[in-house]
């Protein structure tokens, strides 16, 4: 059983950025089968301080999936044309 993360991230100018979904599909795609998924946490940053308070903005969020690679094949992706 493995752990991966995945998640958005918002930056104001750049948008929406995902991650971590490339390791979640490669391992499915090699036959892994998710278990389940759980809560992960809330990404914030800082917008604002003074003395007493802090001023932080949702800025993203992760889950975490927990897979079962056990019966997932080793063997690393090759470009399609490769195959033939």
């Amino acid at each position: 059983m493995k752990t991966m993360e995945i998640g958005m991230r918002i930056h104001m100018k750049g948008g929406p950025k995902f991650f971590g979904l490339d390791q979640v599909n490669v391992a499915l795609k090699a036959g892994a089968s998710v278990v389940s998924v759980q809560e992960g946490a809330v990404i914030t940053s800082k917008v604002a301080e003074d003395l007493d308070d802090v001023e932080l903005a949702i800025t993203g969020f992760s889950v975490n999936v927990v897979i079962d690679d056990s019966g997932a094949s080793q063997q690393t992706a090759r470009p399609w044309w490769r195959f033939w």
